[in-house]
């Protein structure tokens, strides 16, 4: 396909597929986070005649935080494994327009044979993404906890 060997156009093309495969997935996450808040709280704030922007900044938006967090944290942790559909669609090329981590560790490992170098950068990869993941759950307990 043209599309994935234009240099310019092969990122977009990653780009429009990714979001295709898991928009449905995350809204699936935000719509249980929305049904998760009790209606009771949305009739007292009319009550107090709060506007429904104060009801969305007030109510909505701290109580679906947590969802909307953990929804950002699969996502990020699926950033790091995308290497199936880089390597599918276009291979980490046109050249290395379309190339992440995990192709570029396939590449030193099985293609020019630095062992050594690949799995350093393997255990590299793996303490970065466990690091983030950990602060990023702290981050959400600490909402959790509001």
């Amino acid at each position: 396909v043209q599309m994935l060997s234009n240099v310019e156009l092969a990122p977009w093309a990653i780009i429009i597929v990714d979001t295709w495969m898991w928009t449905p997935y995350v809204m699936l996450i935000c719509l249980a986070g929305l049904r998760s808040i009790p209606e009771y709280i949305y009739e007292a704030a009319e009550v107090d005649r709060a506007s429904n922007w104060r009801q969305f900044w007030s109510i909505t938006l701290p109580m679906a935080l947590p969802f909307i967090m953990l929804a950002v944290l699969f996502r990020g942790i699926e950033n790091f494994k995308m290497f199936d559909m880089v390597n599918l669609l276009t291979g980490g090329g046109p050249g290395s327009t379309t190339e992440v981590a995990s192709i570029t560790l396939k590449r030193q490992a099985f293609e020019s044979w630095r062992t050594g170098y690949s799995s350093a950068f393997a255990i590299i990869l793996f303490v970065a993404v466990f690091g983030l993941a950990n602060i990023y759950v702290k981050a959400l307990n600490k909402v959790k906890q509001r």
